[in-house]
């Protein structure tokens, strides 16, 4: 479309739409550039926020046996004394559980069992002090007779001296004298067998 140009006294071409058709001044293309700058700078600098976010993001879920350095090495042990000195978890480690188990009972009672020798002795001590209960337990009981006949048969003799020559395993061997009331004396020879304190078999011969 044409327009009549006053000062130019001329015709000249407007541009579509109207206006006159003339180049934008610099001003404008000098703030349009600014504003174009600026936006670019802040794509770049968002760009590069977020790519730092998710670097240090993957930093975090790497396995950390992978990034981290070198574990302690534990202490030597003490070889001279045996003793290890305590390392890492086993410091908190718990004491083992203490057993809820009692103790054995000890029965303070019972007497100790004699060996086969001492169990001799005993019964011939008791012979001479007249202690014939204790001679019948220790195994006057076990010589096939009554504890009657027992007592009686000790009514001449004054005193019994035993020696024992030798024991294997719960046989005694002894060499017997015994004194009577009148003067006279009877000399034995044979075997005691005793088991668990107690004289439960003999074997006895008189030799003069």
């Amino acid at each position: 479309m044409n327009q009549w140009d006053p000062d130019g006294q001329r015709w000249v071409r407007s541009a579509p739409g109207g206006g006159s058709g003339q180049a934008p001044p610099a001003s404008d293309r000098a703030r349009v550039l600014i504003l174009v700058a600026m936006v670019v700078l802040l794509v770049a600098v968002a760009s590069a926020a977020i790519w730092m976010r998710a670097h240090d993001n993957g930093a975090e879920g790497q396995n950390p046996a992978l990034t981290a350095g070198p574990e302690p090495t534990p202490p030597p042990s003490d070889t001279s004394y045996g003793v290890a000195e305590p390392y890492g978890d086993d410091l908190n480690e718990p004491d083992p559980p203490e057993s809820d188990s009692p103790p054995p009972e000890v029965d303070e009672d019972r007497p100790e069992i004699e060996g086969p020798t001492e169990t001799v002795q005993r019964y011939y001590d008791a012979i001479n002090s007249a202690d014939f209960a204790t001679a019948w337990e220790l195994g006057g009981k076990n010589l096939g007779t009554s504890y009657s006949t027992y007592v009686s048969g000790f009514e001449e003799t004054a005193r019994d001296a035993v020696s024992v020559t030798d024991a294997q395993d719960d046989t005694v061997y002894v060499d017997i004298t015994a004194y009577q009331t009148d003067g006279a004396r009877h000399a034995y020879t044979g075997t005691y067998t005793v088991l668990d304190g107690v004289i439960v078999g003999a074997d006895i011969e008189r030799t003069s």
